[in-house]
């Protein structure tokens, strides 16, 4: 395929050789000469000096025969012309990274169809969504990619006394829009059915909408939910991004942050959340915060060094689970030897990100658990005979439950009633030994 990438920055380099290492035709544009010779000779990409927003330019390098063009800029406003540009220029999809939520979030307008970009992207959002996986519960991370962060799936202990125990699933009063998608009983992984029930004291994963997961848990809360201490480092894009998805009463967040500008201004956006002006490098001061009694631990400023140095000494100081934010992949293996658990780069999820919307496989396994027995798949709809009937009438293996159906941009809570479309794409959890006829059934 035929790739156009703007900003040969740290980000726009990284998915640039990725991309082109996975064998694409990749055009880079920046406006920094010395910048494009490097990527000319360290890259397998053809790079030119100019400005991606300027539409001669962009024709002379024949932008309407392009696949995708990506705009990755450091700037949201010249990514979200660029990609526009390109788009009305005839680019055969077009994606801006767009980090400031005013224009990922707008309530009133959708700067993205305003604009007629595909879609915005964002390497701290997307590794926010990775942490928050991470802390809440496996296989979020496969379903929230998939719905943009629209999709939640959380773990809750069934108390004693819910109204939800001992009644068939197809009766309970779940919210609109949240099913339940697993449960996990004395080690067991059960993949619910409609007359299955839950008992005290089962591991139940909600899947839903974000808006109706909280109303959700309410009704099978019990007093193991006891609350879990998240201490974040650093006050930037990815924590804004990451504590939207610990909005539940489980989760006591404190952030500590250097600035004391930025400290009130999220203390005025988090009221619930502890914000504390603090260097979270300093031993002293995570002492006095009392950091070892902290669950989770996650440092995401835009230092690599201070991420990794705030996070040995949390280790140090004895927090339960430590996790990094790092900016230069080559980290990696080096941080594995210090005994952090965790490190999330934001440039491998972006790239990580665009080769999964470049890959046309219909069939894509997106998490296995169980030791293998289970896995969460994706799949495209090719098969006509899988379109003309609700799919209460598609005849599938047991343990099979359809989690989420993307049409375009639209995430569909799937009914009974629900008829699917052509190119729909569809997320199941189901037992691995289930994979073929589900891939029979629904790709053909």
């Amino acid at each position: 395929m035929r790739i156009m990438i703007a900003g040969a920055g740290e980000i726009g380099w990284y998915v640039a050789d990725q991309v082109a290492t996975a064998g694409h035709d990749v055009t880079m544009i920046d406006p920094s000469k010395d910048r494009i010779r490097q990527v000319n000779n360290s890259l397998d990409v053809q790079a030119v000096v100019g400005s991606a927003a300027s539409a001669t330019l962009l024709e002379q390098l024949s932008v309407g025969s392009v696949d995708m063009f990506l705009a990755l800029s450091g700037s949201d406003e010249v990514n979200i012309v660029c990609a526009s540009l390109a788009r009305k220029l005839g680019a055969r999809r077009s994606l801006a990274r767009v980090d400031e939520v005013v224009y990922r979030k707008s309530q009133n307008l959708s700067y993205s169809e305003h604009f007629g970009i595909d879609d915005f992207i964002s390497p701290e959002t997307l590794a926010a969504l990775e942490l928050a996986a991470v802390i809440r519960s496996p296989g979020a991370l496969a379903v929230e990619h998939l719905a943009n962060g629209k999709i939640e799936m959380q773990r809750v202990y069934a108390g004693r006394g819910s109204k939800f125990l001992d009644t068939p699933l197809k009766d309970l009063d779940l919210p609109e829009g949240v099913k339940i998608a697993c449960i996990r009983r004395n080690g067991e992984v059960i993949i619910p059915a409609a007359n299955d029930q839950i008992h005290t004291d089962d591991n139940i994963t909600l899947i839903g909408k974000t808006e109706q997961i909280v109303a959700a848990r309410s009704g099978l809360e019990s007093k193991k939910n006891t609350s879990v201490k998240v201490v974040i480092v650093g006050g930037g894009h990815t924590t804004m991004s990451l504590v939207r998805r610990l909005r539940s009463s489980m989760y006591k967040v404190t952030i500590i942050e250097k600035d004391p500008d930025r400290c009130r201004q999220l203390a005025a956006q988090l009221p619930n959340m502890t914000i504390l002006n603090g260097d979270g490098t300093n031993l002293s001061f995570l002492k006095e915060e009392r950091i070892e009694n902290a669950d989770i631990f996650v440092s995401t400023t835009d230092s690599d060094e201070t991420n990794i140095m705030s996070a040995m000494q949390a280790r140090h100081l004895g927090a339960s689970q430590v996790l990094v934010v790092i900016h230069r992949p080559d980290y990696g293996d080096l941080i594995e030897k210090m005994g952090i658990n965790r490190a999330v780069s934001p440039r491998v999820q972006m790239a990580r990100e665009i080769l999964t919307m470049l890959d046309k496989a219909p069939v894509r396994t997106m998490s296995v658990f169980d030791q293998g027995k289970a896995e969460i798949l994706q799949l495209r709809v090719c098969n006509r005979k899988a379109t003309n009937q609700t799919l209460r009438q598609i005849s599938m293996p047991g343990e099979t439950l359809i989690l989420t159906i993307q049409r375009d941009k639209e995430i569909i809570m799937p009914q009974a009633d629900t008829v699917l479309e052509l190119n729909d794409e569809v997320i199941f959890i189901n037992r691995t030994a289930n994979h073929g006829d589900l891939v029979k059934t629904f790709v053909g």
